[in-house]
């Protein structure tokens, strides 16, 4: 039994109490702060939130179709300043601990053990990019609206594989799928579109999976329904967002470097994975692709070192090149690759990839954020990849247990320096406002590039600082010093 983990004992537990640890340790970021301040006045207040700062301005978050996200993001943010703020870290945190475990229950296998599984999937979650931790997994609105409707896809896949009868499974497929269609624009298209192919192929090939394609689709497109009639989105453009054919460029610059070039573990591993399964099958063209994805990621390594030390990452054209190479070389192994029922399902993933990432090439702003549903498809080849590669004789990467644990300690220290530096900046706030003052100069928290409006024109902080009426008090922030 122990010849098939890769983790010692102490390893999953260690990692499950880091990662809950760091939920505790997430303060509230841009929405949060403002959410704080949201109220409901009325049954329609619980599905399209509004402020009760009547004349501050609070911009980003229009009237839209996301009502679970909206709903379960105020109460997040609310509940960090109260008795039970206790509960927002068990959210946070659980939320990162179950992304880990439904990924590495589907990373076991017969020659994959529970540790293997388990050490890969964190590995893949943890060491991701900057990006994803400052705008996903340590900001509480971002993490509910993009992170909990892809568990839940996670759940359905799991629920679907093993084709749900009767009428509880087939309920809780549709009241999920539903569910799922309630947080992010992009995953409810995918969704709705994903369950109508679910429902064609057995209706022409598997009659006996029918019922649960047709909750599926029946969950997925009243979900779908319910999001896109919502009377905010004839608003687009009347806020910070916007949407245009125009902004394809720009955006795929941002879609390539946070999709191929930053997250260089998980990408790394799928490069060298590919490599390796072509190798194994005799292909003559795997020292080219070697060679040609070794260079690749040598420069993205480069950058995505540089960019642990940014605020916001860069998107220019050599990345754009770089990322456009790596998914064009991938494309063409996967092509060259004897995979069988495994090639096919990394091709439905790389589909997958495409359509959740492709309707943001027309809307503005993207960010990291936005990829991460895209990231997951990304971690699902990895491991399916993986699987293919231990059944065909690859040695078990025992050697990740080392940057996983270097990386939840740095982990850990980062956040909880940002955690001090929070409450010490709000306490005295706080305590100059009491006394009257009428303009603070505030420190931006010391990792100000790992967590969300940090910047020197504008800390979200400030919304948790009013004295009678909003803005009666001006803010000044400015970069941390470690030594004042």
């Amino acid at each position: 039994m122990k010849s098939r983990s890769s983790a010692p004992r102490w390893a999953i537990p260690f990692v499950l109490l880091v990662l809950l640890a760091l939920g505790f340790l997430f303060v509230p970021e841009c929405d949060d702060s403002y959410f704080i301040f949201w109220k409901f006045d009325s049954w329609k207040d619980f599905l399209l939130t509004r402020p009760n700062t009547q004349d501050a301005l609070v911009v980003g978050v229009p009237h839209n179709g996301r009502y679970l996200g909206n709903l379960l993001g105020v109460l997040q943010a609310k509940l960090y300043f109260t008795p039970l703020f206790f509960l927002r870290g068990i959210l946070l945190g659980g939320s990162l601990i179950a992304l880990v475990l439904l990924l590495a229950r589907r990373f076991r296998s017969k020659p994959v053990g529970r540790g293997e599984a388990f050490l890969l999937s964190t590995a893949l979650v943890v060491i991701s990019s900057r990006g994803m931790w400052q705008q996903v997994y340590s900001w509480g609105a971002a993490l509910i609206n993009y992170l909990l409707p892809m568990l839940g896809l996670l759940v359905l896949l799991d629920w679907m594989e093993k084709n749900p009868k009767g009428p509880i499974p087939l309920a809780r497929t549709a009241l999920l799928a539903l569910a799922c269609c309630l947080f992010m624009e992009t995953v409810t298209i995918y969704l709705a579109l994903a369950a109508f192919a679910v429902l064609v192929w057995p209706w022409l090939c598997c009659r006996d999976r029918l019922p649960g394609a047709i909750a599926l689709a029946l969950g997925s497109w009243l979900g779908a329904a319910i999001m896109f009639l919502s009377p905010g989105y004839a608003q687009a453009g009347n806020d910070t967002r916007s949407v245009g054919l125009e902004l394809a460029w720009d955006n795929l610059h941002r879609i390539v470097t946070d999709t191929f070039v930053l997250p260089v573990a998980a990408t790394t591993l799928i490069s060298f994975l590919l490599v390796w399964l072509l190798f194994r099958q005799g292909c003559p063209w795997w020292k080219l692709w070697a060679g040609v994805l070794g260079l690749v990621h040598l420069v993205c390594l480069l950058f995505a070192v540089g960019d642990l030390f940014r605020t916001w990452s860069l998107y220019g054209h050599v990345q754009l090149v770089l990322g456009l190479v790596m998914a064009v070389v991938w494309l063409v192994a996967v092509i060259q690759w004897q995979g069988g029922k495994a090639k096919v399902r990394v091709l439905l993933l790389a589909l997958s990839l495409c359509v959740l990432n492709g309707p943001l090439l027309f809307v503005s702003p993207v960010g990291p954020r936005n990829l991460f549903p895209g990231y997951v498809a990304l971690m699902l080849v990895a491991g399916e990849l993986y699987l293919c590669a231990r059944a065909q004789g690859l040695r078990p990467m025992h050697w990740l247990r080392f940057p996983l644990a270097g990386a939840c300690v740095l982990l850990v220290a980062l956040y909880a320096c940002n955690f001090v530096a929070y409450h010490h900046r709000l306490d005295y706030a706080n305590q100059q406002v009491e006394a009257g003052a009428d303009s603070l100069t505030l420190y931006l928290l010391p990792f100000n590039g790992w967590v969300t409006n940090e910047l020197p024109g504008k800390g979200d902080i400030s919304y948790l600082v009013y004295r009678d009426t909003p803005w009666d008090v001006t803010f000044t922030f400015i970069p941390w010093e470690w030594v004042r």
